[in-house]
């Protein structure tokens, strides 16, 4: 009898992790990834040679119009930093008027990285993440907004989001 309780939990542990495997499938499309294809012998170490900048970009590098986005996404989180770091100073003096331009920089600066990540990753789910990135700079540009006069961290980080949805449109179409 004890064997065949052992029996018993061993095929219901079996079963359920492939149960669990099939429905980890189903929810969590993207988990699934094509097999990274090797780079071929006659091409390895020779990505910046002359003549190669081509196939580089159309095999694994980044376009144009990605590059510019990575690009404008960088500048977001460098003059991003600064803001906030502006806003929490002056938040730190009792100026609460910075609080929502603090909250939006923040969000801004985590969703900036997240979205930069999933662009030079190519992955799938870099479409839907750039949607977000997009209303994500467009908030904090709101809320910069009515600082810029007086503080030149929140008018460099309303220009830098801009210059961000602009990226971004454009690579969406």
């Amino acid at each position: 009898m004890h064997h065949d309780r052992r029996a018993i939990l061993l095929g219901a542990t079996v079963f359920a992790a492939m149960g669990a495997k099939e429905a980890s499938a189903q929810i969590w499309p993207f988990r699934r990834r094509e097999e990274p294809r090797p780079i071929p012998a006659q091409h390895q170490e020779h990505s910046g040679h002359q003549g190669h900048a081509g196939h580089a970009a159309s095999a694994g590098g980044l376009g144009e119009l990605e590059s510019a986005v990575v690009h404008a996404l960088a500048h977001c989180d460098m003059v991003g930093q600064a803001c906030l770091t502006h806003c929490l100073s002056l938040l730190a003096q009792g100026d609460s008027s910075m609080a929502a331009c603090a909250s939006s920089v923040r969000e801004m600066l985590s969703i900036c990285g997240a979205t930069s990540t999933l662009i030079q990753s190519r992955s799938s789910l870099a479409a839907a993440q750039l949607a977000v990135c997009r209303d994500a700079c467009a908030a904090c540009r709101a809320a910069c907004l009515p600082h810029v006069d007086h503080h030149t961290q929140c008018s460099e980080c309303a220009q830098a989001c801009t210059r961000a949805i602009v990226a971004i449109e454009a690579l969406l179409g």
